[in-house]
C-alpha cells in the first residue's frame, strides 16, 4: 500500500530525481588526464616502454566507488586496408600500478592507473580503457598507438626523408599479409616490405602502384636498405 500522503505522481517524480542524480554522478566522474587526443605514439613490437598514467577525478558532491579498471575491444572501426585494428591485448594494466580499481573517491579526489602499450602487430592499434563506476555509467577512453616493425619502419622513414618530392602525404601503415607498407600521393604508389613468411628468402622492399595497371616491383633486400639508412 502507498501511504496516502505520498501520491503516485510524487513517487514517479522521486524516481526521476533518483535517475537524474545517477546520471549527474556519471557525468561528474571523468578521466582528467591525459588529454582526449593523447596517443601512445609509435612503439616497437612487443616493447613495453610506451606507458601512460590515466587519472580519474570525482567532481561530484558525494563519494563514488570505482570498479575494476580494464581494457576491452568494444569499439567500431572501418574494415578497409589501412584502418586501425582493435587490439585490446596490446594495452595492459600492471597490477602494481593500478591505483583506481575498486577505489572510493571522495569529492574532489582522484586516482591514477598505469597503462602499457605493447603492440603485437604493426600498424594502428585501438582499444577501450574502462573505469566502472558503481551505480552509474562507466568512464571510458579510446586508447591508441602504432606498432613499429623494425627495420621496415626505419627504412620507410628514411625513404620519406630522402625522397620528399615523390613520397608525399603518407597514409597510415597498412598490413596486408605478408606485406607491410605505406601509400603516398593519394594512394598512387605504395612502398613496403614483405614478412618473408612464405619463403626461406629474406624480406625484400617493394614498390606497388595500384592506380595504374597494378604492378609490384621488387627493389632489393630489406637488409640492404636498412644498412643504407643506418637503422639500429
Amino acid at each position: 500500500m502507498i501511504p496516502p500522503l505520498i501520491s503516485r505522481k510524487s513517487l514517479a517524480a522521486m524516481a526521476l530525481l533518483s535517475l537524474a542524480s545517477v546520471s549527474a554522478q556519471a557525468q561528474d566522474v571523468l578521466i582528467s588526464d591525459p588529454p582526449q587526443d593523447h596517443t601512445f605514439g609509435k612503439a616497437a613490437l612487443n616493447s613495453t616502454f610506451a606507458t601512460q598514467y590515466f587519472s580519474v577525478f570525482n567532481r561530484a558532491s558525494t563519494a563514488v566507488q570505482l570498479g575494476t579498471a580494464g581494457v576491452d575491444g568494444a569499439l567500431v572501426t572501418c574494415a578497409a586496408l589501412g584502418c586501425p585494428t582493435i587490439a585490446p591485448a596490446d594495452f595492459t594494466i600492471p597490477g602494481g600500478s593500478d591505483g583506481c580499481s575498486n577505489a572510493i573517491l571522495q569529492p574532489g579526489q582522484g586516482c591514477s592507473t598505469l597503462v602499457i602499450f605493447s603492440p603485437k602487430q604493426p600498424g594502428s592499434r585501438l582499444a577501450r580503457l574502462v573505469f566502472p563506476v558503481r551505480g552509474a555509467a562507466a568512464v571510458t577512453r579510446t586508447v591508441m598507438g602504432t606498432g613499429l616493425a623494425q627495420p621496415t619502419d626505419c627504412v620507410l622513414d628514411w625513404a620519406e626523408n630522402s625522397f620528399r618530392s615523390i613520397l608525399t602525404s603518407p597514409t597510415t601503415t597498412i598490413t596486408a599479409s605478408p606485406f607491410y607498407l605505406r601509400c603516398y600521393a593519394n594512394g598512387a604508389l605504395c612502398l613496403g616490405a614483405d614478412a618473408a613468411v612464405q619463403t626461406a628468402d629474406q624480406p625484400s622492399v617493394y614498390l606497388y602502384q595500384p592506380h595504374t595497371t597494378p604492378t609490384v616491383q621488387r627493389l632489393g633486400y630489406l637488409s640492404t636498405f636498412a644498412q643504407a639508412a643506418q637503422c639500429p
